[in-house]
């Protein structure tokens, strides 16, 4: 396709969500060849206008209204989320929620059948990509088993199994180690190469300061043009938005007047997913009363399945003790009254119908006043009476977050903590993290955001070829 082709014009596109708006009149193009960024803060939307370009929008609670939807020349205003998928192949922010099969092998199959791949074709299509996307071990594992990481990656390779014109990409680095990062950039490229347009989501900014151009998505439902490189007008727009800032200052160890408590230990520890091999072994970790550290690794390391083993979720060998007692015995009452886990999909840990109940229910002795000045500080007064399955996946994440603070826990765990977010409310969760653990909390964080782990941890934790090793303390 020529590259002065236009594959995307959206034209005064409106969203109404519940009966609330998110935005209106809204209009946005893609050339061929060409990579566009949409920035905005966490919660304005940008995934929503990701949904109505694909069809995931309409439903029964999103109305749509478009003067134009084209891409490629086709008119998508009249067809189904199924018929899209031939000229619009997404990426989702929370790739589980895209997977209907058992095994990536079998998800892989499943999209070429319903694009009618011809039978002989599809063995060698399939492990084409996945040797592509670094997935072939990965293939008859189970979603279940899969860290998000991975199921990022099986994510990218479903998208590159059949072509079409245009590809929505939505926080597609959210949970991928940065070291991967690079390679998955250049599949990318090839995309746009290949003359395809590619629309990107992503809080990341310094991830695409080379791309074409950046739409920045206000709180106002208002779509602008920032120019790259940056203005200071345009940096400026950034900054009001949330995206760009100043890091708090570097987090410094509490000095305690009298020998912290020894919260956690692991001695030899060895954790499985198969029985017959150990993930990760030889695990030493000694955690103390106020300390701060941060876990990292590659995708699939194993970060997530550490923080099953610290929970009793996952087979472990070894010894582990918890504030001095074997976790073994621990009961489970006991155990999560003590540790607290924000996991890494945060949809799986609410229990309530609105964001403001869900809020209520982890703060009950907290008097309303209070309750909703949280709410004020985490951004969450235009969604309070919202399903917390309904909002954006940063909001989410804000709403787990906030939820497992409360309380007398000794421990919290964090599997990423600043995914989905803005820089100014990564900010925020960290600073309020650091606060937890000046008071006495212990907190393991797992991420991949190498900015806030040099910021905040206190030691580094990273998992490499199987093992454990404590890269520094502060």
């Amino acid at each position: 396709m020529d590259k002065r082709d236009t594959i995307l014009r959206l034209r005064n596109a409106r969203l109404e969500i519940g009966g609330t708006t998110l935005f209106s009149s809204l209009s946005m193009e893609a050339r061929a060849g060409e990579i566009v960024l949409l920035a905005g803060r966490s919660g304005v939307g940008k995934s929503s206008l990701m949904h109505v370009i694909s069809g995931y929008y309409p439903n029964e609670d999103a109305a749509v209204d478009c003067e134009q939807l084209e891409v490629a020349g086709h008119d998508l205003r009249g067809k189904s989320l199924l018929e899209r998928t031939r000229y619009v192949r997404s990426v989702f922010q929370n790739a589980r929620l895209s997977f209907a099969m058992a095994t990536p092998y079998e998800e892989m199959l499943f999209c070429l059948e319903n694009f009618c791949a011809p039978v002989h074709q599809m063995e060698e299509r399939v492990m084409e990509q996945a040797r592509a996307c670094r997935i072939q071990p990965l293939l008859h594992r189970e979603f279940a088993m899969l860290s998000g990481g991975e199921l990022q990656k099986v994510a990218f390779a479903c998208a590159s199994l059949v072509e079409a014109p245009l590809y929505l990409l939505d926080e597609p680095f959210a949970n991928i180690d940065e070291e991967s990062i690079p390679y998955f950039i250049e599949r990318i490229k090839r995309w746009a190469g290949q003359g395809k347009a590619v629309c990107v989501i992503d809080h990341r900014l310094d991830f695409w300061d080379w791309v074409d151009r950046w739409y920045l998505l206000d709180e106002r439902g208002t779509l602008q043009i920032i120019g790259v490189p940056l203005s200071a007008a345009d940096t400026e727009s950034l900054k009001e938005n949330g995206l760009v800032g100043d890091l708090p200052p570097k987090s410094a160890k509490p000095e305690w007047r009298y020998p912290q408590r020894e919260v956690l230990r692991l001695q030899d520890v060895s954790i499985f997913v198969s029985p017959d091999e150990p993930l990760v072994r030889n695990i030493h970790v000694r955690l103390h009363e106020g300390e701060m550290a941060a876990l990292i690794g590659a995708s699939g390391a194993g970060k997530t399945s550490f923080f099953r083993a610290l929970l009793k979720q996952c087979p472990f060998r070894g010894s582990i003790e918890l504030l001095g007692r074997p976790l073994g015995k621990v009961k489970k009452k006991e155990l999560y009254a003590s540790v607290g886990l924000v996991f890494q999909d945060p949809s799986l840990q609410f229990m309530a119908v609105r964001v403001s109940e869900e809020i209520r229910i982890s703060f009950p002795h907290l008097p309303e006043a209070a309750r909703r000045e949280w709410m004020g500080r985490f951004h969450f007064d235009a969604v309070q009476d919202v399903s917390p399955w309904l909002i954006s996946q940063g909001q989410q994440r804000r709403l787990a977050f906030l939820t497992m603070a409360c309380g007398d826990k000794k421990i919290l765990l964090v599997d990423e903590p600043t995914y989905g977010q803005d820089f100014q409310h990564a900010c925020l969760i960290m600073t309020l993290l650091q606060g937890l653990c000046r008071r006495g909390l212990a907190c393991i964080f797992a991420s991949h955001d190498r900015r806030f782990v040099n910021q905040f941890a206190h030691q580094v934790m990273r998992i490499r070829d199987g093992r454990m090793e404590v890269l520094c303390h502060a």
